[in-house]
């Protein structure tokens, strides 16, 4: 997706680390956040293939936990997710 498709702008997500949570029975997956708006982020896995449609994702630093949909895949490692809702807390 170009910047010109974005319905906010994107800013540089400085590398920070996140955790997905997939649900309460599986393992967090660590993942990098590349770059981040008010209604999304682009993160880089080790492995986005195990990454299910729907997730939750905590971004280190902050006390919240934003539910994503995937909006994009470039395989092997790259994706990008709209953020749905307000986050939990």
């Amino acid at each position: 997706m170009t910047a010109d498709q974005r319905k906010h702008p994107r800013r540089p997500g400085n590398d920070q680390a996140a955790v997905v949570y997939i649900s309460n029975e599986s393992a967090p997956i660590m993942c990098t956040v590349v770059d981040i708006s008010e209604g999304g982020a682009g993160l880089t896995f080790v492995n986005t293939a195990i990454i299910p449609n729907i997730f939750k994702l905590e971004i280190k630093g902050e006390n919240k936990l934003r539910t994503c949909r995937v909006a994009w895949k470039v395989e092997p490692d790259r994706m990008g997710v709209a953020f749905i809702g307000g986050a939990d807390k």
